[in-house]
């Protein structure tokens, strides 16, 4: 929001007549230019009686709230602003019809939609009983052989569609109403020939609008014209009633226009009116008002509900502007005392930049205006309108907060700044994450939202759209953790902290999946069994709970009295037993919720079951404000159900799923009263006539198809094809809101929207009037220059991640356009030139890499293992978690294998393979048979054969390496607590490595396990590739154990595969040369030291390794006839035949390297390279590198 105020002055005194009377208009490009003559005109009609406030319309609430801060800014120290009455338009008329008939005429209660809808639903359900009522399509929609909830759904949904029209031409067609209304059902049609229209006409929309007017009386538009006439009768050219001061409205419908003309026959009206041009372009010099009008109105025939196009002398107004023309040329139609421009307009000062060129084109109807000067540099820094290009909403909001940041260095304050997008839902979840706590001061850039859904305003709401999801779902695993992971429901249940990981453990454990029990299962069309659902999963949760204090042998199943097998969970004990209750509680009520799927019941019992159910299901704390109001405003939210059916006079028998869908739709609704304005940036949707001006203004998610946004009005919207001139429609209304943002922007405006895949890369269309926009700043660069065309400065294309080089990149070739404020992301970037991050210190603190003293084994591990994963989810925050393919699934097993990720194998081989030659069970274990890990039927015992034959194959191997025997099988563990050498950053490794075991030839081994996949072509089991995400932990558990064990013990390092591991024997000669003392330890202490601080500057190189491309690179070096490049590529990106690092589940590779494929000569590959021959040579000890 801009600043109005300005130096202290007196206010006017201004004389003037109290009896003048008629229409003045005052309009002006910038909006707060209007605040002057409104002032003044304010002083000038000053009420006789002090007491009685003046009235003032604003065009909406947000305009309302804009309004008042900004008069009183505008009045200095010195003034006040007291005894304004300001309303809106709805607001007035009622009070007038009030006043002057006795009668309201826009808050009707019955002719409201929100309780016509209801009787619509009564009539639908009785078609017989409404005359003419004999629309075939209805019988279609409503067929009788849907199942009762659609078909109870549809009814619904039909009845609120139809309320929706009825209450649109309340107000733009109310001569259609009046003859429905008088029986003439051919009226609206009667110039067309079309029977689908003429059908819709006689047989639906008359004959129910005339049911309507029989059951509920008189309407609003009967109420306005009687309210007009009033006023039209009773005026005698001289002021009877106080002056009237209409405030930013830049549409009226023709109802409304007409009540202030007949107002204006007894006192002064003063419309202030954003107006986008400086001369009127009503008709923009096409001849006379009349004959406009008429080729208008042949144009809208001819387009059939359609759009049409019409040339205006610069195509951003003849595109955007056709809402604003018709208002004002229905303005120019009747008698107006004085039509007043604001003097600023006509200041033909030169533009100093983009935006100011565009709007000064647009003021004075000049396209040419926009051309920029021949200086492509000069452009490229130009801020001022810039349209971004992003993959993913994450990344717009990423690039708005740069861009915010940026402004606010440059004297834009928060408050000074509008975000806007046509679906703000999309963004909501993230904002938080990048923007901070809403309403918080602390943050470096304080907001607050608007236009927010209830859902969105508080998690009581949220948790209770979950509750009402749930009948219509499976009841998956994830939703019942999602659901009792909301605060209000865990303390309803009474988790905390503790019982919450404690449920987690519980789910995971049990392996359940879906379903309430095997009748709810049998439900979704699947055969009816109890296995990996809740009723199966909390049996061996209470089993294990009862046997907790018992010495039954963990792991064996339980032979019920009915004869089936029961495998308890083990250690069932406090917050485990405490989660088992609350789970318990929980499936209790969503059985009762779910069993009312099928019900039919009156709406008002229904509002008493769903007030009993948020009580039994969710718990606020009392001590919170927000909680409270919340609370109370979801139990309104209930009750209206019944007060809107009781309302309308009627307690209708409702389905289940339609009273679901009437509590959704009203948790998706944006509150009427929500604040617009309270301070900090705003974020909000993009609401039509909120012209409001800011120093910044940011629109995202401009993508084609998603504005300008579209209505569905189901082919039964008459409005739609027989179209009026200054009728509202959802497109129009969306391209003149995008004018008047144009125009609102005082120092930026920021654009952005998805302008290419993230997993395609293929090129994405803006929305239209941002296409619009961008054709015609093409044009104006070509005109300028064959370089500008080229350079297209305007236009931003934004890499895949935030943490891109080219952001930091501050070179003379660097792009100006490019910056960021995350300086943890300058840190991965050692390679960079100076980061260019204006006062970043200020704004995000440098992330602190690892600067602890203690390094602990498993996290130093974990980087080798997946580097990509450890640096953005560890270091930087960002987790893919909920793609990991080892999350909690929702579905049962039904693959005859079983995941790699699953540790069965490696159980099998310790509890029994390896100190067994002989081991070949028929029956799998009790805890594979039963924990819910198999599938049912053939494959599972498929899956079991697998593993099992898997498990013998690994045996084998080990065997015959001479690995393992019957006493050698136990493992151990070793702890690890080891000084490291200066240099490193770091003072200490601590940690256990438990895959110790001894060995057949005497002293320790480090077991590594690689399970070698079946190759079903050869029909043979084949090892894996043993690459650096393999080598390097085990050679730093060997280096690690070897600096911890007594020097003369053995240590060997042995991979199960089924040929012996060369790189391994070669561990096992360095370890002799060690215990000989031909090798130092110091020579080890260094190689861990090198491997350690690598690790630690990890952040600063990225891209040199990722374990199987540099393992590939490595190789090819050793190969001297190798395109080492092309083997890269083939290993870093995915073909049709395997998938390449770069794409490995669930996409930490490709998100860290972006679009860095390793191109031949590209630094990046040099560096990977580099790094792979020192990383090799480290892993080599006592023996060549190409050994």
């Amino acid at each position: 929001m801009i600043d109005v105020a300005q130096s202290h002055h007196a206010l006017p005194q201004i004389k003037a007549e109290r009896e003048t009377t008629g229409l003045v208009i005052y309009r002006a490009s910038r909006l707060e230019a209007l605040l002057d003559p409104f002032r003044d005109l304010l002083a000038a009609t000053w009420p006789e009686d002090p007491l009685t406030p003046q009235t003032v319309i604003a065009a909406h609430p947000g305009m309302k709230q804009w309004l008042t801060g900004a008069l009183a800014r505008r009045m200095g120290e010195a003034g006040i602003v007291a005894n304004l009455d300001v309303v809106l338009p709805s607001t007035w008329i009622d009070r007038l019809a009030q006043s002057r008939l006795g009668a309201q005429a826009v808050s009707l209660p019955r002719w409201q939609r929100a309780h016509l809808r209801w009787n619509l639903h009564e009539w639908l359900g009785d078609v017989a009983s409404v005359p003419g009522l004999d629309d075939p399509r209805i019988r279609r929609f409503l067929d009788p052989s849907l199942s009762a909830a659609e078909r109870s759904r549809r009814r619904f949904q039909l009845a609120d569609r139809l309320a929706r029209l009825y209450s649109q031409y309340l107000v733009y067609r109310a001569d259609w109403l009046d003859a429905w209304a008088s029986g003439i059902t051919h009226f609206a049609t009667r110039n067309t020939r079309d029977p689908q229209l003429i059908a819709t006409e006689a047989q639906l929309l008359a004959p129910l609008w005339r049911q309507a007017v029989a059951d509920i009386g008189t309407y609003r538009s009967q109420v306005v014209a009687d309210l007009i006439g009033t006023l039209n009768a009773s005026s005698q050219g001289a002021a009877s009633l106080p002056a009237l001061h209409v405030f930013g409205a830049s549409h009226l419908a023709p109802a409304e226009l007409a009540m202030l003309r007949a107002y204006a026959k007894q006192a002064l009206v003063a419309l202030y009116l954003p107006d986008p041009c400086r001369d009127y372009w009503g008709v923009l010099g096409e001849g006379d008002a009349a004959s406009w009008r008429t080729q208008e109105e042949v144009l809208i025939d001819e387009a059939d509900g359609g759009d049409w196009w019409r040339s205006q002398g610069h195509e951003l107004l003849a595109r955007w502007g056709r809402l604003g023309q018709h208002f004002f040329a229905a303005l120019a139609d009747g008698d107006v005392r004085e039509d007043i421009r604001h003097w600023r307009d006509t200041d033909d000062a030169s533009p100093t930049n983009r935006l100011q060129r565009i709007q000064q084109s647009i003021r004075q109807v000049d396209e040419g205006l926009i051309t920029p000067s021949a200086d492509v540099a000069a452009e490229m820094r130009d801020a001022s309108l810039r349209v971004h290009i992003a993959h993913t909403p994450q990344r717009e909001l990423e690039i708005l907060r740069d861009a915010m940041l940026d402004a606010n260095e440059r004297g834009i304050t928060p408050g000074e700044m509008l975000v806007m997008a046509p679906d703000i839902r999309r963004y909501l979840p993230l904002i938080p994450a990048l923007f901070g706590t809403p309403g918080d001061a602390r943050e470096p850039l304080p907001y607050h939202l608007a236009d927010v859904p209830m859902s969105r305003a508080h998690p009581l709401f949220a948790a209770f759209e979950r509750w009402l999801a749930l009948p219509a779902s499976r009841v998956g695993v994830d939703d019942i953790l999602d659901l009792m992971s909301m605060p209000e429901v865990a303390r309803r249940f009474g988790l905390d902290a503790g019982g919450l990981e404690a449920l987690n453990t519980l789910l995971e454990e049990s392996r359940v999946a879906w379903s309430l029990d095997p009748t709810h299962r049998a439900g979704f069309g699947v055969p009816a069994i109890a296995e990996n659902g809740f009723a199966w999963a909390l049996d061996r949760m209470l089993a294990g709970y009862l046997m907790s204090d018992t010495a039954a042998e963990a792991d064996v199943a339980l032979r019920l009295p009915d004869d089936t097998e029961l495998l308890p969970l083990s250690n069932i004990l406090g917050d485990h037993a405490d989660a088992v209750g609350a789970l318990d509680a929980l499936l209790q009520q969503v059985q009762r919720l779910t069993s009312h799927a099928d019900v039919v019941m009156p709406a008002s019992q229904w509002a008493q079951f769903f007030r009993e159910i948020s009580e039994r299901v969710l718990r606020i704390d009392r001590s919170d404000h927000d909680a409270r109001e919340a609370w109370d405003a979801l139990q309104r939210l209930i009750a209206s159900l019944a007060d809107e059916t009781a309302g309308a006079g009627v307690d209708p028998e409702l389905h289940f799923v339609v009273v679901v869908e009437r509590l959704r739709d009203a948790l998706a609704a944006v509150p009427e009263r929500q604040p617009f304005l309270l301070g900090g940036a705003t974020f909000s949707g993009m609401v039509p006539q909120r012209a409001i001006p800011f120093r910044f203004i940011a629109v995202l998610g401009l993508d084609d198809g998603v504005f300008p946004r579209n209505a569905d009005h189901g082919g039964l919207d008459l409005m739609a094809k027989l179209r009026r001139l200054g009728d509202r429609d959802q497109r129009f209304d969306d391209r003149y809101l995008f004018l008047e943002t144009v125009m609102s922007a005082r120092d930026r405006l920021h654009l952005s929207y998805i302008g290419e895949g993230v997993r395609d890369g293929q090129a994405r269309n803006p929305a239209s009037p941002l296409a619009e926009l961008a054709a015609v700043l093409s044009r104006a660069d070509a005109a300028a220059s064959e370089d500008m065309k080229k350079a297209v400065p305007w236009r931003v294309k934004h890499p895949l991640q935030p943490f891109d080089a080219r952001y930091f990149d501050d070179g003379k070739d660097s792009d100006p356009r490019l910056f960021s404020y995350a300086a943890r992301h300058a840190g991965m970037r050692a390679t960079a030139h100076a980061p260019r991050i204006v006062e970043a210190t200020r704004v995000e603190s440098q992330l602190e890499s690892h600067t602890t003293d203690t390094v602990l084994l498993d996290v130093f591990k974990s980087y080798w293992r997946d580097p990509a994963k450890d640096l953005l989810r560890r270091r930087m925050d960002i987790s893919l978690d909920a793609l990991e393919d080892t999350q909690l699934s929702a579905e049962e097993p039904l693959d005859a294998r079983l995941s790699r990720f699953d540790s069965v194998a490696r159980r099998l081989l310790f509890e029994g393979a390896l100190g067994d030659a002989d081991w070949w069970p028929e029956q799998a274990p009790d805890w594979l048979r039963l924990d819910g890990r198999l599938p049912a039927g053939q494959p599972g015992r498929d899956a079991w054969q697998h593993e099992r034959e898997l498990t013998r194959v690994v045996a084998n191997a080990l065997r015959e390496q001479g690995a393992v025997d019957a006493a050698s099988a136990e493992r151990e563990s070793l702890e690890i607590e080891l000084s490291l050498p200066p240099g490193t950053g770091a003072e200490r490794l601590l940690g256990r490595i438990d895959n110790l075991f001894p060995s057949p030839r005497g002293g320790l081994q480090l077991l590594n396990i690689a399970l070698p996949r079946y190759d079903a072509k050869k029909d043979k089991w084949q090892d894996v590739e043993l690459d650096f995400g393999k080598r390097v932990p085990a050679f730093i558990d060997w280096l690690a154990a070897r600096l911890t064990l007594p020097v003369d013990l053995p240590l060997r390092c042995t991979f199960s595969t089924q040929t012996p591991d060369a790189w391994a024997a070669g561990l096992e000669l360095a370890d002799a040369a060690f215990r000989d003392g031909d090798l130092s330890r110091t020579e080890l202490e260094q190689r861990l030291a090198r491997l350690v601080t690598w690790w630690r500057s990890a952040d600063r190189h990225p891209l040199r390794y990722f374990p199987r491309t540099s393992w590939a690179a490595w190789q090819a070096v050793q190969e001297s006839d190798l395109d080492v490049a092309s083997v890269v590529r083939k290993t870093w990106a995915s073909s049709d035949y395997k998938t390449g690092e770069r794409d490995f589940a669930p996409g930490y590779a490709a998100m860290l390297a972006g679009d860095d494929a390793f191109a031949i000569g590209s630094p990046a590959l040099g560096e990977l390279q580099e790094f792979a021959r020192d990383l090799a040579a480290t892993l080599h000890v006592g023996f060549g590198a190409g050994q």
